[in-house]
């Protein structure tokens, strides 16, 4: 998986509402479009939202956005309405009109800050550096992905996909690159109260990669239901033009497969899970 994209899945009751949320507080116009989904660039990467029930159930950040000028960011999207979260993490800070200023282990500046769309999904901004010898992060939205216990999802995620993290934040965040994509993966309590899909990888053979992540012990999900019938683990598109697949990590988050040779968001998009 670590040749390919990935991208956050934000989960919604009304695509339309969704769409223009995006649009009057966040400037954002989707480049593609269905009934059901929506597609954004952000810097060189993407994220979709998509319509389903499971809208709101995610009680943790599901991206990250990593920007410039975090402050800048803030003010500029405060001023077109967006309200950003005030928090208190206790020992590990707070925000101050809207914003929390940390360093991280080495000491460098760590800008954190917090909103939540038009359906409750909570999306993190944060501005921090590379650190010298590390493959860069890259700036753009991520998935963020809840974890119960911290060192087993870090084993999972190394077992069952080949994935390492960039940088460990011991008992709080591990921090993936992937491509010119990233996603972090953060303990909370929150973790598995998302019943939608989370996180989407664009690969270029989906029936290959189900193939190679089930001989490392990767169990796909089956569906039947709201139009979407896999077999053998795969979704296939009535028109043959569409392949998805979808697998659980161990801490309960949907994570979805879509089949996009070209290495990018394809006209005719992965549905998601049907249960989100």
């Amino acid at each position: 998986l670590s040749d390919f994209i990935v991208h956050p899945s934000l989960a919604t009751k009304d695509v339309t509402m969704a769409r223009t949320w995006y649009a009057t507080r966040l400037g954002l116009e989707p480049f593609l479009t269905s009934p059901s989904l929506l597609a954004y660039q952000i810097e060189a990467s993407i994220f979709t939202v998509f319509e389903t029930p499971a809208a709101g159930t995610a009680r943790n950040t599901v991206a990250v956005w990593r920007v410039r000028d975090l402050r800048a960011d803030v003010a500029r999207l405060a001023a077109r309405g967006v309200p950003f979260e005030e928090l208190d993490f206790g020992a590990d800070g707070h925000t101050v009109a809207g914003i929390m200023a940390t360093a991280d282990p080495e000491g460098s500046p760590v800008l954190n800050a917090w909103f939540r769309d038009g359906d409750g999904n909570w999306i993190g901004m944060v501005e921090q550096v590379d650190h010298p010898g590390e493959p860069a992060v890259g700036l753009g939205i991520g998935p963020s992905l809840a974890a119960a216990d911290l060192s087993r999802a870090r084993s999972w995620y190394a077992d069952k996909l080949g994935l390492e993290p960039t940088r460990v934040y011991e008992n709080d965040e591990l921090v993936y690159r992937i491509g010119r994509t990233h996603f972090t993966i953060y303990a909370t309590p929150s973790a598995g109260t998302a019943k939608n899909t989370v996180a989407v990888w664009r690969v270029a053979d989906v029936r290959s990669e189900v193939a190679a992540l089930r001989a490392r012990g990767v169990r796909f999900e089956d569906y039947d239901v709201g139009g979407i019938r896999t077999v053998d683990g795969i979704y296939a598109a009535p028109d043959g033009g569409e392949l998805a697949a979808w697998f659980v990590d161990s801490e309960g988050n949907v994570i979805g497969l879509a089949e996009d040779p070209e290495g990018a968001i394809a006209p005719q998009s992965p549905r998601p899970a049907p249960n989100g």
